[in-house]
């Protein structure tokens, strides 16, 4: 086996997300990728499952945060799946993720998870602008899977009390709590995600329960963003909320 590069290794970790490896003909990850990743709870020496994982980037975020968890990251795509595996290798991840090529509407654990997360495919086929190629509209468009496939892998895969957290559309919200609530998970935090304060949500972070209590606390409001054009800057906010993301814009004020 070939030694580690330590100090390579630590300037990736210092940088991520920036040099992830990345299908050439697949969905690129954003931001809501990142934020997920600080979003999700998981309590120590945790195993658990991203659904429709891409190139890795949740779980890779998680483990960064969190060295003492393992998670499986499961995608139907097999260029994601090697994109993923590589980004493991490169961040020196190989101990804490694994990942699997395989359909949400057919995928379980061995065991049951103490949580899973997912940033799913957003739209109904019927709206949005068509993604260029099949493999970037599978990752936007509810083409292979809807949110009720994804709600329904959790809560089979979870243990009883275990979490399900997710980043969607905010204006989906009635048809998300539905699809938890058809599968016996139960909406417990809520963070709306704003691109700017005067602006409206852009997306929406949700934490369910499996066979949890009833009641929901809904967090302050994420502002990401200040100013305009080339006066754009994060907020300290959202810096704080993510520290991924400053990599990817301006210095926060």
């Amino acid at each position: 086996m070939a030694a580690v590069d330590s100090e390579a290794v630590l300037e990736r970790r210092e940088f991520f997300p920036r040099g992830l490896v990345q299908p050439a003909s697949g969905y690129r990850f954003s931001l809501d990728s990142l934020l997920l990743a600080c979003f999700a709870h998981a309590g120590r020496r945790q195993t658990g499952a991203d659904l429709g994982c891409g190139c890795g980037v949740v779980g890779i975020g998680m483990a960064l945060r969190q060295p003492d968890l393992r998670i499986v990251g499961i995608d139907v795509n097999a260029d994601s799946i090697r994109a993923a595996a590589e980004n493991s290798v490169n961040l020196h991840l190989i101990d804490k993720l694994t990942f699997e090529c395989a359909d949400v509407a057919d995928w379980r654990p061995e065991k049951v998870l103490d949580f899973v997360v997912a940033n799913p495919p957003y739209r109904d086929l019927s709206t949005g602008r068509a993604s260029r190629g099949e493999d970037r509209r599978t990752a936007r468009f509810e083409e292979r899977s809807t949110f009720a496939g994804f709600a329904r892998c959790a809560a089979v895969a979870l243990k009883t009390r275990g979490r399900f957290a997710f980043v969607h559309l905010p204006e989906r919200l009635p048809e998300l709590l539905s699809g938890l609530a058809d599968n016996g998970l139960a909406p417990k935090r809520m963070r709306l995600v704003h691109g700017r304060a005067q602006e409206g949500a852009r997306m929406v972070l949700v934490e369910a329960v499996k066979a949890g209590a009833p009641g929901l606390v809904v967090e302050p409001p994420l502002i990401l963003h200040k100013g305009r054009g080339r006066q754009t800057r994060l907020t300290r906010q959202a810096l704080d909320f993510c520290p991924f993301l400053a990599c990817n814009t301006g210095e926060a004020e």
